[in-house]
């Protein structure tokens, strides 16, 4: 039985202006308490609820997984940023550092990852996943990926169980700008439970869905 999430975002990927100043882009990152609150509220509810769609508000040109993450960060939180080749890309990356004010941390240390590039199986299995007595210090992470909810052919179908998920039920998500073999190393990445991560998937229109630790994820083809 497929339960199939809610939303549609098909916008298309981000592409943030050359050139913006970083004082522009920190003050993007920077949420009043009335939208970090809405954020909050947003992104605990999709973690709890696998495969569920909500949206965030996203300022103009902002990379939507650097706006779900900042809303989350405290100055506490180790962080690492993964950037793409675009020379934009970085700025956004030096933009986040500056907008949170949280410790920098080589990605193996790092409990919070902002990927604004497309996440590899390299970059999950370098991933801090706690240690069974501490597992709450697995990394948590927020990727950008293209569209989350849409039924084009490019997107990677997934189907979810498990805690959030009613009982022999599937939820079924799709995800624009995932490959297939990075889930694969997601699911290798959680299969210790309670060491693992959480992931956060963060489309260009602040379209957001959670897969925690505890979510089974499956390929249809897979059975």
């Amino acid at each position: 039985m497929i339960d199939r999430a809610a939303g549609t975002a098909l916008a298309p990927a981000h592409r943030a202006p050359s050139g913006a100043p970083d004082a522009q882009r920190i003050r993007a990152l920077r949420r009043t308490s009335q939208q970090s609150q809405r954020d909050f509220t947003a992104l605990l509810d999709v973690l709890a609820r696998p495969g569920r769609v909500r949206r965030l508000t996203v300022p103009d040109a902002a990379p939507a997984a650097a706006v779900a993450g900042c809303g989350l960060i405290d100055v506490e939180v180790p962080v690492h940023v993964l950037t793409g080749p675009d020379p934009d890309s970085a700025a956004w990356a030096e933009a986040v550092y500056a907008a949170t004010s949280a410790p920098r941390a080589e990605l193996a240390d790092a409990r919070a990852v902002i990927a604004l590039r497309p996440l590899t199986p390299e970059d999950i299995a370098a991933l801090n996943r706690g240690t069974p007595l501490d597992p709450e210090t697995g990394a948590r992470v927020f990727a950008q990926v293209d569209a989350l909810g849409g039924q084009g052919p490019h997107d990677t179908e997934l189907h979810l169980s498990g805690p959030g998920v009613p009982d022999g039920v599937e939820r079924r998500l799709a995800v624009r700008g995932l490959a297939t073999d990075t889930v694969a190393a997601l699911a290798a990445a959680n299969a210790a439970f309670p060491r693992g991560v959480d992931l956060f998937l963060a489309a260009a229109d602040g379209s957001v869905a959670g897969l925690p630790r505890t979510t089974r994820v499956r390929r249809p083809e897979e059975g």
